[in-house]
């Protein structure tokens, strides 16, 4: 096999396909479901991903008032 062959490739605007995500957030616990949509919009989770360009979804959340918060993050401060 000869791995000279092989070509790093880099996404551009123009290779870029972008998806809308629809995010079920009822149940979800809110730090980890705002890294897991940070990720997707980033574009992480693509096996082209490429830093400099802006290769992420757009993610549309939905059920946000059902997301669950852990310790005392719902207090009410006034």
């Amino acid at each position: 096999m000869d791995t000279l062959s092989y070509k790093t490739k880099s996404a551009n605007k123009n290779t870029v396909e972008k998806q809308w995500l629809l995010v079920d957030a009822e149940g979800q616990t809110l730090g980890r479901l705002a890294s897991k949509v940070a990720k997707i919009l980033r574009g992480k989770n693509k096996p082209n991903f490429t830093p400099h360009v802006d290769c992420g979804d757009n993610v549309v959340i939905v059920n946000a008032e059902k997301i669950q918060l852990s310790g005392n993050k719902w207090e009410d401060k006034t």
